[in-house]
């Protein structure tokens, strides 16, 4: 169990928390979990440099309920896996937006988009889980991912819905040498990026990198021109090469 809380310089509380939980551990390094917690937060309007939020509000504030739950195992020697499940009642959304895909979602952006800031709670769902595979003894494959979806109570909009996964690949040809792969994903971004190296550690202050980045939007959003482009777009790529060599000499 853990119970806190803040105040700032001014002796004004800004949240506590309470959390429990519990569940057992169990053979194959395998053990569940499960908890609630409840907290409240309060935000004033001079954190975010300005003088009061919409509707002339110098704060706001929201109280909080949360249930969780998450496990993990490693049922063979090849495979590990771990996922967490969330639930939030009463989320603060401080209404920044979330880029073109999810404008500020409050009631006050939505009869003026250039309203201030009006912070206020939401239902909060999010997720993350990953499994690594242990192909043989060399090659190590690893996925990853993520979900973060906020509804706002005043506008029942959402303020945003973020998607990551990560796929990642290594393997170990000699003791010194290795390859890696990974791509990434954002679904708010709409973007993928790839990374390809190679390294070769022959010594302690010796290295030799060679990569290959990427990095590309598929029905992303012009970050010029605000339009929305069908397909696949690159925004970049890059090949490198890095070395090191540390001379030792005495005098």
């Amino acid at each position: 169990s853990y119970l806190g809380g803040n105040f700032d310089w001014q002796r004004r509380m800004q949240n506590w928390n309470y959390e429990g939980q519990m569940g057992p551990n169990l053979q194959r390094q395998t053990f569940i979990r499960w908890g609630y917690n409840t907290g409240y937060e309060r935000d004033f309007a001079r954190e975010f440099g300005l003088d009061s939020f919409a509707a002339g509000k110098p704060e706001t504030s929201t109280h909080s309920k949360n249930v969780f739950g998450y496990a993990g195992s490693t049922p063979t020697k090849r495979v590990n896996f771990f996922y967490f499940f969330g639930y939030r009642w009463g989320e603060m959304d401080y209404d920044f937006g979330a880029g073109p895909r999810f404008p500020r979602a409050s009631l006050a952006a939505l009869a003026n988009t250039n309203a201030p800031l009006s912070p206020g709670p939401g239902d909060l769902l999010y997720t993350n889980g990953n499994v690594t595979y242990k192909a043989s003894s060399d090659l190590n494959l690893a996925l990853s991912f993520s979900k973060n979806r906020l509804r706002r109570h005043d506008s029942g909009l959402v303020a945003f819905d973020e998607n990551i996964a990560s796929l990642k690949a290594t393997y170990q040809f000699t003791r010194f040498a290795f390859a890696r792969a990974r791509v990434d994903f954002d679904s708010i971004a709409s973007n993928f990026r790839g990374q390809f190296l190679f390294g070769w550690t022959p010594n302690p202050g010796t290295a030799l990198y060679v990569g290959y980045n990427d990095d590309m939007n598929r029905r992303g959003f012009n970050p010029f021109s605000g339009q929305l482009e069908p397909g696949f777009r690159r925004n970049g790529r890059t090949f490198f090469i890095k070395a090191s060599y540390l001379i030792r000499h005495s005098f």
